[in-house]
């Protein structure tokens, strides 16, 4: 019988924000639920830091990406990232 190993990888999500952003915040707090349910690593990005990314993003954030892949941007619902995280 073979031992049972979690070889699985974490989901990874890159969550670009800015401080003062509401928006960002109620995602982060989603985001937070999420990881209850949901291990993964983050990767959160003041977008203000950059300036290309500041102008890609900044009538866009929050913006959230699953393994490189956009997954919700703007006004973020819980079942908006339930959805792509398979909770």
């Amino acid at each position: 019988m073979e031992a049972k190993t979690d070889t699985q990888a974490k989901p990874h999500v890159t969550f670009y924000t800015k401080a003062g952003c509401h928006l960002c915040d109620e995602a982060r707090d989603i985001l937070d639920e999420i990881a209850a349910e949901i291990p993964y690593d983050l990767t959160e990005i003041d977008i203000r830091r950059d300036m290309e990314l500041f102008e890609q993003y900044r009538y866009r954030i929050p913006v959230i990406l699953l393994d490189e892949t956009l997954i919700a941007e703007g006004r973020i619902e819980y079942s908006d990232l339930a959805t792509a995280f398979e909770v």
